[in-house]
């Protein structure tokens, strides 16, 4: 019985990883169309779910490897997609080189770490990075309610977010360099 109620937690975490993954393609749509009431909705429902299946796998201690590879490409999706969304709407969102920034973060990071797993010799996300998502997460919520301010927060958290992939860079440099001299 014990084993059927820690898979239904992992699975109850992984669910709403998974279900803001669904979400993405419809608040996508929603921002593009201008039903920007709708799209505030369900990204803060998308945003919520980031929140609830963190808080699920860290309260249970129920973290699995689907759910620490899905959350933070989740979010990254989720994050990209909606500034690209905001970009093409009507230029409430940011400009062409901040988002090539946010993009090429990304792209090198997934790089990175796709590698060192690979190699088995993951690094783990840190809190700075969790802080850079929550921000750049808060920004896109404004920038939807078109309230000014979300641009500035959006700046904000790509200075974070640049800052959390040196950091990460940083990081699994060291990772890859103790792996090679034990080898």
């Amino acid at each position: 019985m014990r084993f059927f109620g820690k898979l239904l937690r992992q699975m109850i975490a992984n669910l709403l990883t998974a279900s803001r993954l669904v979400l993405i393609p419809i608040i996508f749509y929603l921002i593009m169309t201008g039903q920007s009431v709708a799209a505030l909705i369900v990204f803060a429902f998308a945003a919520l779910t980031d929140l609830l299946d963190g808080a699920v796998a860290r309260h249970l201690d129920e973290v699995t490897e689907l759910g620490r590879v899905l959350d933070p490409l989740t979010d990254r999706l989720l994050i990209v997609s909606m500034m690209i969304a905001l970009y093409l709407r009507d230029g409430l969102g940011p400009p062409l080189w901040a988002l090539l920034v946010l993009v090429g973060r990304d792209v090198l990071i997934l790089a990175g770490s796709t590698w060192l797993t690979w190699k088995g010799r993951p690094v783990e996300v840190t809190m700075l990075g969790k802080t850079a998502t929550a921000v750049l997460l808060v920004s896109i919520l404004l920038m939807v309610a078109q309230w000014e301010v979300g641009l500035w927060l959006f700046y904000a958290g790509l200075a974070l977010y640049v800052g959390s992939g040196f950091n990460y860079f940083v990081r699994g440099r060291k990772v890859w360099e103790s792996s090679q001299e034990t080898t």
